[in-house]
């Protein structure tokens, strides 16, 4: 079962222009209507930059069989052109096991990518970028967010992702006046329709009416439908949102 993919960035902008606010966040992720595990996603403000952890382990049923973690984190500034990565690590672990472990160093400034050694990978790959912004898996979902905000009129943008394996442009179409059910009543919200280089697609619904949450991931993998809905967040421990479907 692969679960790495939905281990991804949720997050919160604030009331004023280009910046986000420190919050925790919940989530959970089901396959096939199966709930199987939970993650803790943390933002944190470091001199004038950015700071993004995410902590993911299966759970529940699933989890008395299967100890399945990923840790991940992204340090990342904003510029003019929106958020603009300079580091990610990704840890995955299968019963305490390291089966992945990638390092990345980025410098959009230089044009450069760089994959570093680790415990479970060796070799030092390097990439050249288009001169553009980077983001890596973490920080993807926050520019798609800077952007709904900063460029309501764009309905095609577009994302320079580096991952440790691969440096791909990320193409997303947007679309609003989207209804889902939310705490029992339909909600508008911003749909988003990430292309990946594999070809898959992901649907991402951002709460617009709330500092552009994304509520609700979904993904078809083959026979499995993956869903992967926020839970409840807290913005520096002061303003709470509880969110069912």
């Amino acid at each position: 079962m692969h679960l790495a993919w939905v281990f991804i960035s949720i997050f919160v902008l604030v009331t004023k222009v280009g910046a986000f606010e420190p919050h925790t966040a919940k989530y959970s992720l089901s396959i096939n209507g199966i709930s199987i595990a939970e993650e803790v996603r943390t933002l944190h403000e470091i001199d004038g930059g950015y700071f993004y952890t995410a902590n993911a382990k299966t759970s529940g049923l699933v989890g008395l069989i299967k100890n399945y973690s990923i840790s991940a984190k992204s340090s990342f500034n904003l510029n003019a052109n929106g958020v603009d990565s300079s580091g990610y690590q990704v840890i995955e672990q299968d019963n305490n096991n390291v089966v992945k472990n990638f390092v990345v160093d980025i410098n959009s400034k230089l044009n450069t990518v760089v994959s570093e050694p680790t415990k479970t990978k060796s070799n030092v790959k390097k990439w050249t970028t288009n001169g553009s912004n980077i983001n890596d898996p973490l920080s993807l979902f926050l520019a798609i967010s800077f952007d709904l905000k900063n460029k309501p009129k764009e309905k095609n943008l577009y994302y320079q992702v580096a991952d440790g394996k691969s440096l791909d442009i990320y193409q997303c179409s947007v679309m609003s006046n989207q209804l889902i059910d939310i705490n029992n009543k339909p909600t508008n919200v911003i749909r988003v329709d990430i292309s990946e280089k594999s070809g898959d697609k992901i649907e991402v619904y951002y709460l617009s009416k709330y500092m552009y949450l994304p509520v609700l991931i979904k993904k078809d993998k083959g026979d499995e439908k993956y869903e992967y809905k926020i839970k409840d967040y807290k913005i520096s421990e002061v303003q709470k949102l509880q969110v069912t479907f």
